[in-house]
Formats: structure tokens, sequence, C-alpha cells
């Protein structure tokens, strides 16, 4: 478990009032805060694993549209030589404008995806990037959900990489809300999150890793 300063450690309610002030006040597009993350999260494949093939789960909301970026950019790179599987899991008449912009940047890509409920449906991929819930979950997971959750955190990949949380983890209170996905890497953004470090967020995250995706103090300190 990578240290934390706890000076800078916040919630994931106030890291949500981050985004919308960086966004909203501060004038810092969302797919611009987006691609940032993404990269990050790519990078780091990219760095660590160049060669593995790569699964990623994304939900229909804006952790989501994180997992569809990281795939495009994998995709896209030059120095990335694995294969890069796309799943969907969740309702896409319901996802965010954010998701639906980053999936169609990823049809023009020429990346193909699937739309699944079936953890089996996943391939035996060296890694998994998990990209279904993030900081948005703060309630119980219904039924469905949580078994796919379970099914997924059952698989045998060789390394899990959550995106901000890991999935199934309340990003405030560090509960697991019914299941979750146990990652050995994650890649929070702009601040450490309560929920990593406290209750079941430390057995869920593995290694925390912060990365800075421009979001200035301002909007931390006044949110």
């Amino acid at each position: 478990m990578a240290k934390t300063d706890d000076n800078n450690v916040i919630t994931g309610t106030c890291a949500k009032r981050a985004d919308r002030y960086a966004i909203d006040i501060l004038g810092i597009p969302s797919l611009t805060l987006m691609e940032t993350a993404s990269r990050a999260v790519a990078d780091h494949i990219t760095d660590n694993y160049p060669s593995s093939s790569v699964t990623v789960l994304s939900g229909t909301g804006n952790n989501g549209a994180d997992g569809i970026c990281i795939a495009r950019i994998l995709q896209q790179s030059n120095l990335f030589k694995g294969e890069v599987n796309v799943f969907i899991t969740g309702n896409i008449e319901h996802a965010t404008w954010e998701f639906l912009y980053q999936l169609s940047e990823l049809r023009k890509s020429g990346l193909s995806f699937k739309l699944t409920g079936d953890a089996d449906a996943l391939p035996a991929s060296d890694i998994l990037i998990d990209a279904v819930f993030g900081i948005g979950l703060m309630t119980q997971l219904k039924e469905d959900k949580a078994m796919l959750l379970r099914k997924v955190d059952a698989k045998a990949f060789r390394h899990v990489v959550a995106v901000d949380v890991p999935s199934g983890i309340n990003s405030d209170t560090g509960e697991l809300m019914g299941a979750g996905i146990h990652a050995d890497t994650t890649i929070t953004f702009g601040r450490n999150k309560t929920g990593l470090v406290t209750k079941d967020g430390p057995e869920y995250s593995g290694s925390i890793t912060v990365k800075d995706i421009g979001i200035p103090d301002e909007a931390y300190l006044l949110s």
C-alpha cells in the first residue's frame, strides 16, 4: 500500500464538487480533464505492460467514459503493442454525454466493443481495467450488478487496474457496497480519496497512485 498524506485525502463527494468547480467556474472543459486522466492510466499500462492483452470493463457514466478513452489511447499508441478488448456494462440509454462522446471517438479509432452483463463474456486477458463505477457509487448495489462484480473479481487476470476508485467501494466511506473488484493498482485523480484508505478501501485498492489532471488547488479549497 502506498503511503498517503492525510492533508491531501478528500472524499469522493469533495472530488466531484472540485470537478464541477473546475468545469463550471474555472472553464476547464470536462473532456480535457477526462483526456488527461485517461492518458495517465494508459501511460501506466504502456510503461508497465506494453505487450499485454488488456480488457477494459466500462460502465456508462463518466468513469466508464474514462475507460473508453483509455482504450482508444492504447489503440492509437505507437508504444503499446498489446491487444485491447472493450466491454460495456449498463444501459447506454442512460449514459452521460461524455460517455457517448468517448464511444463515438472509440468507433472512429476502429476499435470495436461489446455490451455485456455477464462476466463470462470477458476474455482471460493479462490486464483488467476496472472503469465500472468510480467515485459515484454511494448506495448498495442491486443484485445483478453485485453478481457481475463478484464474477469479474473471481476471474484470473494477471493485474487489475482500477480507474479512480475500485468498483464497489464507496469513495467517501470506504465501505463495500455489496460486492467489489479487487485492484492491484488504483490510479486516482487530483487527490487521494478517503474511500481508498478507510474500512474496506485498502483491501480493494492495492497500490495507490495519485495523478494530477490539471484541477487547481482553488477548486478543492472553494468547492
